[in-house]
């Protein structure tokens, strides 16, 4: 069986540890029946602990070398943990053949460095692999899945770090991918509070994002009309209170929500919709006068360092409601796409955000330049091939598994890729059944 230098090195740490102890037994046990049998030559005394002095040595450097290793400072069953998983992806790597050397008559196994850092060392629900890169290994690690040596675990990305020492593989648990519920409003608060500040959203365990123009795709049964109530509520409970102007073509569970909470700034059918745009492009350009004064005085500054609410245009079946538009003038269709293209382009800066969601993306239910300024993207349920690809990436990898309700995938600079999304598990809100 092929060994690794540190299971070498381990082995020949245990020879020892063995030998002393076979020699601390003879002097403790038979040396002196020896002795005692045998008189007529007088035998020094010798004392057999001094034997037991080598072995507490190098027990002991083992286990400060474990200790260093596996981090057992952060506690006994976090190092046990580390020990194993370590140990886990350190065997998958040996059994894949990645260097043999000849040493001594035997065969011996290079295998590179390998680290594990956790999100959260308590809860251990997700963490990086670093596995230390070199000439010899860059090839295999880059084209190598981690996936069946982390038990419990699933690897989502991997990247070089910024020196290229190492190979970084981003894993998560997969019991962290449970769906929560919230039965009242006042926990799911609590639970998106833990994480976000005044500007920010949480979208689920592992997930904020500070607020920008985001693209949401879901089908029918998808869970995307909860999954922007849960957005809905979340805004509704910031300081500064930010204002929301919702647009249901369909007058479903959103439009019932945006009843409730924004009063007159929300729509349902084609004109009004195409009014309450034009309204909210209106305040978009009084906030950019609003802001003149301060943007002179603060450069490189948004409308957050001037404590200003945000704005948000809320999109719902945008699809159904750009069909209906067809039925339009020209002018006005190219209007109505100037207006939100305008708002893409400049509203970041001044708070001014556009939320769009539809059941499939394509260009046709979707403009280039407006689709192109999502730069928070999530895809829940399962979508077609051209659905994914129009809203991440032409070579976008979807991971293969099955979505349920509420379930999906997203991208978002830093945190996920658009050619490799991250997956998405967004509570269920049952709440929300009692409030519609």
């Amino acid at each position: 069986m092929k060994k690794t230098y540190r299971m070498q090195r381990g082995l020949i740490s245990f020879l020892f540890i063995g030998i002393f102890l076979f020699i601390w037994f003879f002097f403790y046990k038979l040396y002196p029946l020896i002795i005692a049998k045998i008189s007529i030559v007088q035998f020094p005394y010798i004392e057999p602990n001094i034997f037991l002095f080598p072995v507490f040595l190098m027990a002991g450097g083992l286990f400060i070398g474990w200790s260093i290793r596996n981090k057992l400072w952060i506690g006994l069953f976090f190092a046990i943990n580390y020990y194993l998983m370590v140990k886990r992806i350190r065997r998958h790597i040996k059994d894949a053949r990645f260097e043999d050397e000849r040493e001594f008559d035997n065969r011996l196994v290079k295998l590179p460095k390998i680290k594990i850092t956790f999100d959260n060392n308590k809860l251990r629900t997700s963490g990086k692999v670093l596995i230390e890169n070199s000439i010899k290994f860059d090839k295999k690690l880059e084209d190598m899945r981690i996936d069946s040596s982390l038990k419990g675990y699933v690897s989502e990305r991997k990247y070089l770090s910024n020196d290229r020492d190492w190979y970084i593989y981003e894993f998560y648990s997969i019991d962290s991918q449970i769906q929560l519920e919230f039965k009242a409003r006042s926990d799911f608060i609590k639970w998106a509070n833990n994480t976000t500040d005044a500007y920010s959203l949480r979208l689920d365990e592992r997930t904020t994002v500070p607020f920008h123009h985001f693209g949401l795709v879901g089908q029918t049964g998808s869970g995307k009309s909860f999954f922007i109530q849960m957005l809905i509520e979340q805004v509704n409970a910031k300081k500064p209170k930010h204002e929301l102007f919702i647009i249901d073509p369909k007058r479903t569970d959103v439009y019932q929500i945006a009843k409730r909470l924004v009063g007159d700034k929300r729509a349902a059918d084609k004109t009004n919709a195409i009014q309450l745009i034009k309204r909210f492009h209106e305040r978009m350009r009084e906030r950019q006068d609003e802001l003149q004064s301060f943007f002179v005085s603060n450069p490189n500054k948004t409308y957050k360092d001037a404590d200003l609410p945000v704005l948000i245009l809320l999109i719902d079946e945008f699809g159904a409601l750009r069909e209906s538009w067809k039925t339009l003038a020209k002018k006005e269709r190219d209007e109505i796409d100037s207006i939100l293209s305008n708002v893409a382009f400049m509203g970041r800066q001044l708070g001014c955000i556009l939320w769009i969601a539809t059941q499939q993306m394509n260009a046709q239910t979707m403009p280039t330049a407006i689709r192109e300024q999502l730069v928070l993207k999530i895809a829940l349920g399962d979508s077609d091939e051209q659905t994914y690809r129009t809203l991440f990436a032409s070579a976008v990898d979807i991971p293969p598994v099955q979505f349920s309700a509420g379930q999906g995938v997203y991208s978002y600079p830093v945190l996920a890729s658009v050619d490799k999304p991250r997956l998405l598990v967004v509570p269920f809100c049952s709440f929300l059944n009692e409030n519609t």
